[in-house]
């Protein structure tokens, strides 16, 4: 992931016009999280194949953007738990046109296409149903985007914990249900819409739970299959 070292022009970037005291101490608490993820970044470098030097162009474009610092953090944990590619790229594809692009490719030359049916949610109450159907085609790309590498999907999203009965047992990933919830959050306030966090995130992780079922389905009838 070489394009990462992008991010240290970015991280040493001025405050522009914000010259109040509280601005720019939130200015420079932002950097300090943009330093931190870059070191965290910089980490999966060795670890770069395929897609995943494409998806590095895209979060330092996507990131470069003063309305998106605040996920820093959460992209480089969501890296760092070596999460397919496709399936971030299809996460940030809501709000994000160069991933929106991308992800188009993806979907059109995915052979799994169709493996996977469409988590079916209840509506969000107060949206229209424009954003809903717009929510309901970003669900399907990231359905599909999850078929397309099930078994890292599925080693890298659920995430193992051992329990209070010293059990283990597997949990979705919270970085990658949070950053979904937040992605949809400014989806949203992009459109003067808004909605309790706790409800998006919610609404994420009830999806996330059927689509991580089907793909433990899929991955169990390939192994028969093989």
């Amino acid at each position: 992931m070489s394009e990462v070292g992008n991010f240290e022009s970015f991280a040493g970037a001025p405050a522009g016009n914000e010259s109040s005291e509280q601005a720019q101490e939130q200015f420079n608490e932002e950097m300090r999280r943009a330093q931190a993820a870059q070191q965290q970044l910089k980490k999966e470098e060795g670890k770069a194949r395929g897609n995943d030097n494409k998806l590095a162009n895209i979060i330092v474009q996507f990131l470069s953007q003063a309305s998106n610092t605040d996920l820093f953090l959460l992209i480089s944990r969501c890296v760092a738990q070596d999460i397919p590619s496709e399936l971030l790229i299809a996460v940030l594809s809501l709000i994000d046109r160069t991933a929106s692009m991308e992800i188009d490719q993806i979907v059109a030359a995915a052979q799994n296409k169709n493996a996977l049916t469409v988590p079916k949610q209840q509506a969000i109450h107060s949206l229209s149903e424009g954003q809903m159907q717009a929510i309901e085609k970003w669900l399907g790309d990231i359905t599909v985007a999850a078929a397309n590498k099930p078994h890292r999907t599925l080693e890298s999203v659920l995430r193992k914990k051992v329990n209070d009965r010293n059990e283990m047992v597997k949990e979705l990933s919270a970085p990658f249900v949070q950053l979904s919830a937040f992605i949809l959050r400014n989806y949203l306030a992009m459109q003067s819409t808004q909605v309790d966090y706790e409800i998006l995130h919610d609404f994420m992780q009830s999806a996330y739970l059927k689509m991580i079922t089907d793909l433990e389905e899929l991955v169990v009838g390939q192994k028969r299959i093989g």
